[in-house]
């Protein structure tokens, strides 16, 4: 797939005038009259900002795309209040929304003037206000001059996220087409997702509203008070009606799903095909940095984080006398632990990859970790939504949801869970949720001050985490490494053959070939280090997000900051060495040695096989703002000079060396 994008890619890089042609699209819809509803256009805005982070677009024509279609879609709708006056309200699409248009009214009646600056930050009255002010005769001077002002700021609020994540991106994790492909057609599908979901709810609330003023009626005429609570519940009238109709169906359907899931992963073909196939991809896709960080993710998901977070949210519902809600989430948590401990011993499913666990934990279905996070994290999101407008409730919902999917992917990516058992643990977890909700909506709690609630949980959440990070990534790291497959053959037939089947130039997370390989070694990669030491080349750590903070001072010296990260087949160097060559002002050479899945055996001694490579860096600056080492090709004169070295060095010795991709390369081998 990725190869079919990638020419779409490519043409729009060569012509950026249909790209910014999109971006002025977008922001132009998002300013009209109610179709600003549907068009969802931050993911597009802030996507356009990582293409200019990138270097695939520059800023100024992005930025001013996006300023004359925003401006163009308030100047639009002012006009046409100014043209219709007060038939407006009663022409399509508006004669549809009239709670909007009233809602849009009173924000202009009581914010004046500055409304239009202010609605366009506010979801829903951005689409109305330049109708409604041009309805009520705003003069149109000042609305220009309002409209282009609020249209900079929010042109800039909108693109240079995007830039700085984009450069983030770039020399971090060494972006590359594939990858650009990759986050572009996520960003595509967020924006097609948040479209037809806003379409959808727009058109189905009519219908449900009928529905719900039916089912009313009927529990109204029966006898009973359950059935008089009930007609009460779900009456049009009862704002909440709609949510409890809502985590009805989430119930309903969750259970027929989980039910599937567990008579699947109890069969007796209980690894599907699909199962093994996204196993497959996630073990290929692997790389150094992503690991590191989807281990952090996936800690924040263990039982101690988990169990924290749930006692800071029990304690505070009994600290604000909120009994029976503490009741609810309690019973709800303790029945997701017990189905999840039940459901693995039942089934005792294996893992996908092997893991240090013992006990229940060994087995795979359901995955503990996404039927905690999406239970708790579930919870959490029902109490502090509750008395909130629905923009706030979608706030609320998509910041516990984003948790819950990062978490439930980091299983994923790390091997410790097939697909359907990641499903079947987010599925039971929004069941009971929906549960939980259901709970709350009929019978609200009082008092307990969600978004107090909602700080102190996070705020645990994050310390817990971060504490759980600190004392126990070294282990975790360990456990869920990627494994490193090694093939063994003799050192004469490494000599003789297989040193061709390593690659000459290093290969980038894209699969693109970088800096040629100046040797291959093997040995004690001590042994090789020591060595380098003693010509005055000096180590560093392996690299780290810690050792990007330095990267935040635009005044910080090369010898500050650490060696740009880099990666070969997705694999860090084992080794990074640096120095500053006599007489040199500003640069630096850089060896970085590889790990390769060959090895050479001779007589009882084992010699992992190595990649080096050389490298120059000197310092770039980005706007100011940061410095980063710039990676150049070595000079003829560097490579000569580490040649040197290597050949005059104790212990290792140059065996062979042939020509490749247009450079010597040497077979270096530490001396029994």
């Amino acid at each position: 797939m990725l190869d079919y994008i990638q020419p779409y890619l490519e043409y729009f890089t060569a012509n950026p005038e249909w790209a910014l042609v999109i971006i002025f699209l977008i922001a132009l819809g998002e300013a009209l009259l109610i179709i600003g509803l549907f068009v969802p256009s931050t993911a597009v805005l802030v996507g356009a900002g990582v293409l200019v982070g990138t270097g695939h677009l520059h800023f100024w024509p992005v930025f001013f795309a996006t300023c004359l279609g925003a401006i163009a879609g308030d100047q639009f709708s002012y006009w046409a209040g100014r043209m219709f006056g007060e038939r407006l309200k009663t022409l399509w699409p508006l004669n549809h929304y009239p709670q909007l248009v009233a809602k849009g009214e009173d924000f202009v009646r009581v914010h004046g003037g500055k409304s239009i600056a202010i609605g366009r930050f506010v979801p829903g009255v951005k689409s109305v206000v330049p109708g409604i002010v041009g309805m009520f005769g705003m003069n149109q001077l000042f609305f220009v001059f309002v409209n282009v002002t609020s249209g900079i700021f929010w042109s800039f609020a909108h693109v240079l996220p995007g830039v700085l994540i984009g450069q983030g991106l770039a020399f971090a994790g060494e972006l590359s087409g594939r990858l650009l492909v990759v986050l572009l057609v996520l960003l595509l599908i967020l924006t097609l997702a948040g479209f037809v979901i806003r379409l959808a709810a727009a058109g189905v609330s009519p219908f449900l509203n009928r529905l719900l003023a039916r089912v009313s009626a009927w529990a109204k005429a029966r006898r009973g008070r359950s059935w008089q609570r009930f007609a009460k519940a779900v009456s049009p009238d009862n704002p909440r009606s709609v949510m409890i109709v809502l985590f009805a169906a989430i119930i309903f359907t969750g259970l027929i799903a989980l039910i599937n899931l567990a008579i699947r992963a109890a069969s007796t073909d209980a690894v599907s095909n699909m199962d093994v196939s996204l196993a497959t991809l996630m073990r290929e896709s692997r790389n150094a940095p992503a690991d590191e960080l989807m281990t952090v993710v996936t800690m924040m998901g263990d039982t101690m984080v988990m169990t924290s977070l749930a006692l800071a949210i029990l304690g505070w519902l009994v600290w604000h006398k909120a009994y029976r809600a503490a009741w609810a989430a309690g019973i709800a948590i303790v029945a997701a632990k017990i189905f999840e401990l039940i459901m693995k011993l039942g089934i005792q499913r294996a893992r996908p990859t092997e893991l240090s666990y013992s006990g229940a934990s060994i087995f795979s279905f359901p995955s503990g970790h996404a039927t905690m996070a999406a239970v708790i994290f579930g919870i959490l999101a029902v109490l502090v939504s509750h008395s909130m407008g629905r923009w706030g409730r979608a706030v609320v919902y998509a910041i516990c949801a984003i948790l819950v999917v990062a978490i439930a992917y980091s299983r994923l990516y790390l091997g410790a869970h097939w697909l359907s058992d990641v499903l079947a643990g987010l599925t039971f977890g929004v069941v009971m949720m929906a549960a939980f909700g259901v709970a709350i909506e009929a019978i609200p709690p009082r008092r307990i001050k969600p978004l107090g609630l909602f700080a102190t949980a996070l705020v645990v959440f994050l310390a817990a985490g971060a504490l759980h990070v600190a004392t126990g990534f070294g282990r975790a790291s360990e456990m869920y490494a990627m494994p490193e497959p090694q093939t063994l053959v003799t050192v004469a037939q490494w000599v003789e053959k297989d040193w061709q089947k390593l690659p000459a130039r290093r290969i980038d997370l894209a699969g693109k070939p970088e800096e040629t390989f100046i040797a291959q070694f093997a040995g004690n990669l001590d042994l090789l280090a020591r060595q380098l030491e003693n010509s005055g080349w000096i180590s560093t750590p392996v690299w780290t997000w810690r050792q990007s903070l330095p990267y935040l001072n635009p005044n910080a010296a090369l010898s500050d900051l650490a060696p740009r990260p880099a990666l070969h087949e997705g694999l860090k160097a084992k080794l990074t060495l640096t120095r500053t060559p006599p007489g040199e002002n500003g640069g630096r050479e850089v060896i970085r040695i590889y790990k390769t899945g060959l090895a050479a055996a001779e007589g009882s001694i084992y010699k992992p096989i190595y990649l080096v490579s050389l490298t120059r860096e000197v310092k770039s600056h980005g706007f100011d703002l940061y410095a980063i080492p710039s990676q150049r090709p070595a000079s003829d004169l560097d490579v000569e000079d580490l040649r040197g070295v290597l050949a005059r060095a104790q212990g290792i010795a140059v065996i062979s060396e042939y020509v490749r991709a247009g450079t010597r390369q040497e077979l270096i081998t530490a001396i029994p």
